[in-house]
């Protein structure tokens, strides 16, 4: 308890001072002897009736004169009084003005330190605890940042990365640089980067906002990701948890399947025109075989009935038996053995970037997404040796034989 804790409000009769406190409380004359005590005492001081008595001698306090214990505990201040190892107390020496008390004297308070001591104790073991679980709660938090698979950054309001786990270094920063300090707008496509901005801005706590994004990796190729975005709030700032999940996979997937898709009504429709085309070669040696039978065969067997010998008979039944066979070859080439790893799909890609198409005509022309364009040119790349090569795409294609 501290000279705040109390406002001292003294009533003009002294038994009133007294009584006004749940302390020890003893009212003095102006020798120090104790002219009256309220109820309250402490347990570990002597038992004594006080009245009469020398404060000094009724607190212990190893004193033997009033002018002694005034000088060791001078008034109006705080004292802690140790009484023994397990106990002390409090003490303050109130001079009562002539106005109060014409006769003179003194309040002295004394507060048993205990209670305090074991508040101290709990808030401190209290704070203790906090601090041991805050500390877990950082290693944690850290522990399940770091290793996220997806590529995660925390950002201050004015859109710079403060941090960032091991997966967005690995996709989004080249080889000993960090992504600390950097603005957030440098890991998105040009056209995205206002999206993000919109959303930082716009978005309150605990909500969640997603935005299908082009996403730039260490080289600065892009790719399709998934923008996942955070608030956190404190009280007097933000930050934003931001997530870059990398969609390139299940566009290759969805791409894959689009085109085994194609394939399959491509191989329908060749189909359907061999059977046609079957049919028709079938009703047209049919009907060959029947003006044949009707042109020669026909004749032959009248005749053959007509005959009268058999050298004759047996020139018209070699006629009858004459057949005719036609054979037809079919030959094919072969593309570069360097394209032959492409996809059906990345080939025709590969076809307009080497006539020079951007990628915003290539998809408007193959009709796709321009983001499932940047895939492509991010698996072509793969595929042909040159990730991580400053050889562009355009170029590598206009030194092969055209692909058209």
């Amino acid at each position: 308890m501290d000279s705040n804790d109390r406002n001292i409000a003294l009533p003009t009769e002294p038994g009133e001072v007294v009584e006004a406190w749940d302390d020890f409380v003893l009212h003095t004359d102006t020798h120090g002897r104790v002219v009256r005590a309220n109820d309250t005492t402490l347990a570990y001081l002597p038992g004594t009736d006080p009245v009469g008595l020398p404060f000094w001698e009724v607190l212990a306090l190893a004193t033997g004169t009033l002018a002694q214990t005034l000088d060791r505990y001078p008034p109006l201040q705080i004292h802690e009084v140790s009484f023994s190892e397990d106990h002390n107390f409090l003490l303050r020496i109130i001079p009562l003005p002539r106005e109060i008390a014409p006769a003179g004297g003194h309040v002295v308070i004394a507060t048993d330190n205990r209670p305090m001591e074991a508040l101290y104790e709990t808030y401190e073991e209290r704070l203790e605890d906090n601090i041991t679980a805050w500390a877990d709660s950082i290693t944690l938090f850290n522990a399940l940042f770091d290793t996220a698979k997806d590529a995660t950054l925390l950002v201050d309001e004015s859109g710079t990365i403060l941090t960032a786990n091991t997966a967005a270094v690995g996709m989004h920063a080249g080889k000993g640089q960090v992504l600390a300090g950097n603005h957030v707008e440098t890991l998105l496509g040009k056209r995205f980067r206002p999206l993000i901005r919109k959303a930082m801005r716009d978005i309150h706590p605990k909500d969640i906002h997603t935005e299908k994004v082009v996403a730039l990796d260490s080289e600065g190729e892009g790719f399709p990701a998934e923008a996942i975005l955070r608030k956190i709030t404190f009280t007097d700032h933000s930050l934003y948890q931001l997530l870059l999940h990398d969609l390139s996979a299940q566009e290759e997937l969805r791409e894959g399947l689009r085109d085994k898709q194609a394939e399959v009504d491509k191989m329908n429709i060749a189909l359907r025109r061999v059977i046609r085309s079957v049919e028709e070669d079938r009703q047209e040696l049919r009907e060959h075989l029947t003006n044949q039978v009707k042109a020669q065969m026909l004749p032959a067997l009248e005749r053959i009935a007509k005959a009268d010998t058999a050298e004759i008979r047996e020139g018209y039944k070699s006629i009858i038996e004459e057949q005719l066979v036609d054979l037809a070859d079919d030959g094919s080439g072969e593309l570069d053995p360097e394209l032959l790893r492409l996809s059906p799909r990345e080939v025709e890609v590969c076809q307009l970037i080497q006539v020079g198409r951007s990628g915003k005509e290539i998809a408007e022309f193959l009709n796709m997404s321009f983001e499932t364009v940047q895939t492509h040119r991010k698996n072509i790349r793969r595929k042909l040796g040159l990730r991580g090569s400053k050889t562009s795409l355009y170029k590598y294609l206009r030194q092969k034989p055209s692909l058209g």
